[in-house]
């Protein structure tokens, strides 16, 4: 048993790495002619367009895996089939539920692989490549208003920012203190920012402050302010990349502090729950190529049972993020709307196992 294990792990393994570099070079392709465009602002040259398409890799690998095992898997049986090997292991005395355990540990080998690569690689080099690009090709990181992006600080405390440049560096500080009656007690407005990673703190340049406690507005001018708040750097990166491409460790820290300003969480609450569910997408897809494993080598057909294997990865996807955005939009809960579709795909492979034993 424990050969056949190894020799079922090393074709599938084989098969769903090929398969992989397919799909992301496929996906690498367009995305080089999509950012082609970009070539000649600022210095975003070739080579440029090159660091940045490679920074994407990890992100890609991420997002293709579990297609990937689903491919991978279904061609090993497949294969397994055509050559009789798959007869000669049943006859043999290999039943289907020993082959889906081995199925299972292998798209459980894949769920860890897919939660390190999401949690670790794919978050850093999507970040490296978007802050790379912007560097190159002298851009702001994003503007949520006219007036800049404003933040809750506290209880009773306000933040406008103008600008955040992509070394995190802010552009126009405005900071505004209330009273627990909601009396403006002072102001603070700043040029530059930039954060001074070994003490925690925020280095605020050519700042005012204007004090309205008292009957007359006093003014003050000091050339650094050192700004003790919440706010981190990492924060940021949400305007950078989107929830869904953040790590699960990054969301909870900004979760965290949402709520302490009570603000709303519900879209990285639904992108966190994702984000530790989806790796199991893995387990599903290899026990669902269970599926597509006909009775004898005469009923292969390769072509459409590798459609319908596509057809179902990517239907996993797009059902996911159309279940993400409809608990924002309908205020769901965010576990129930992340669990459902892989809770739905593992259920479906388990099905196939059970009713084909």
């Amino acid at each position: 048993m424990k050969l056949i294990s190894a020799y079922i792990f090393k074709k599938a393994a084989f098969n769903t790495f090929i398969t992989l570099l397919i799909l992301i070079s496929f996906f690498l392709f367009f995305n080089i002619i999509e950012t082609a465009g970009d070539i000649g602002k600022g210095q975003f040259d070739v080579l440029s367009l090159l660091i940045f398409v490679i920074a994407t890799i990890p992100n890609y690998i991420y997002l293709f895996i579990p297609l990937a095992v689903l491919i991978g898997v279904m061609l090993t049986m497949l294969s397994l089939v055509n050559y009789s090997e798959y007869a000669i292991m049943r006859t043999s005395g290999v039943s289907l539920k020993r082959i889906a355990k081995i199925l299972f540990y292998f798209g459980f080998m894949f769920s860890i692989i897919t939660f390190f690569i999401g949690e670790i690689f794919a978050p850093e080099a999507n970040h490296f490549a978007q802050i790379y690009k912007r560097n190159k090709t002298k851009e702001i990181v994003s503007n949520q208003l006219n007036s800049g992006i404003w933040n809750k600080d506290g209880e009773n405390s306000f933040v406008n920012i103008k600008q955040v440049m992509p070394d995190n560096t802010l552009l126009g500080v405005n900071i505004f203190n209330y009273s627990s009656d909601s009396k403006l007690q002072y102001s603070l407005s700043a040029d530059i920012g930039e954060f001074d990673y070994k003490k925690n703190i925020w280095n605020l340049e050519n700042v005012t402050i204007k004090d309205f406690t008292g009957q007359n507005i006093k003014i003050q001018k000091i050339p650094l302010y050192k700004w003790k708040t919440s706010i981190e750097p990492s924060y940021f990166s949400v305007l950078i990349i989107t929830p869904e491409e953040m790590s699960a460790f990054s969301l909870i820290q900004y979760i965290h502090h949402m709520e302490i300003n009570n603000q709303s969480t519900q879209r990285y609450q639904v992108a966190l729950w994702n984000k530790l569910l989806y790796p199991i997408a893995c387990i599903s897809m290899a026990l669902i190529a269970l599926a597509f494993i006909p009775n004898n080598k005469r009923n292969i057909n390769l072509g459409s049972k590798l459609f319908i294997g596509i057809i179902i990865g990517v239907s996993y996807f797009f059902t996911l993020k159309l279940i993400g955005f409809m608990a924002l939009l309908f205020n769901w809960n965010a576990i129930l709307a992340s669990v459902s579709p892989t809770l739905i795909l593992f259920t479906i492979g388990w099905y196939f196992v059970f009713r084909n034993d």
